[in-house]
């Protein structure tokens, strides 16, 4: 693995992101890939299954776009946001050799220590969506938005959440050979990162004050201290 002194920037970067949102709508929009393209780096972004331009790949784990994409180039860095980064946490797991350098944004605990309640919770959102009748939840009406917001398709984004997925577990978060970088907010609603940063072996870990979930990924704060450590500078 390469020290911080030897970070090679021309490896390219993988970006994944959250539910509802996608490459351009997250990545694009709120400055990372211009950030990162201006330190040198070549940006690939990957959508979601059932989201941008993976709308019709419901039936893919998200783990195996970013393995697959990453296997074209032997050896990569990723960013992931929320489902994003549970993907790349799982594919860098799985085959430890094709990462170099991670950095997972809103990687809450919680997928660890509660996966039946997490995923009972992901097939109620699902039905939420699909349902034509008015909502007063106040995350669906967000994740609506987000949706929209990203011109995704509504059922597709339904049929991803209701899908089954492979888990990162403990054991694979220490099979994990990157360098890694765990960010979370301290306002955060779906919790800390405090067992993910301590089960993977070399990880480093940011709080954003007063960060809530969907602030993370916009943060400026969030942007410089990720794309500094994908250089090696922090």
């Amino acid at each position: 693995m390469n020290d911080s002194s030897s970070v090679n920037t021309s490896r390219p970067v993988i970006l994944i992101n959250g539910v509802g949102s996608n490459f351009d709508s997250l990545w694009r929009r709120n400055g990372w890939v211009s950030k990162l393209e201006s330190e040198g780096r070549t940006v690939i972004g990957i959508d979601l299954p059932g989201h941008g331009v993976s709308k019709d790949a419901v039936g893919r784990d998200a783990a195996d776009l970013v393995i697959d994409e990453a296997a074209k180039h032997c050896s990569v860095d990723g960013i992931g946001f929320s489902a994003g980064a549970w993907a790349l946490l799982l594919a860098a797991s799985e085959q430890p050799r094709l990462f170099e350098r991670i950095a997972v944004l809103g990687a809450a605990d919680m997928l660890l220590t509660a996966g039946p309640a997490v995923e009972a919770h992901l097939q109620e959102m699902a039905e939420e969506l699909r349902s034509t009748e008015p909502t007063d939840n106040p995350m669906i009406t967000m994740l609506g938005a987000i949706i929209a917001d990203a011109g995704n398709d509504r059922e597709a984004v339904a049929d991803f959440l209701a899908a089954s997925k492979r888990s990162v577990t403990t054991e694979g978060l220490g099979a994990i050979k990157a360098k890694a970088l765990v960010v979370e907010g301290s306002g955060d609603m779906t919790g800390p990162s405090e067992l993910v940063s301590a089960t993977i072996p070399n990880a480093k870990r940011v709080t954003i004050d007063g960060a809530d979930h969907f602030d993370i990924p916009v943060s400026a704060q969030c942007i410089d201290v990720v794309a500094s450590f994908m250089n090696g500078r922090a």
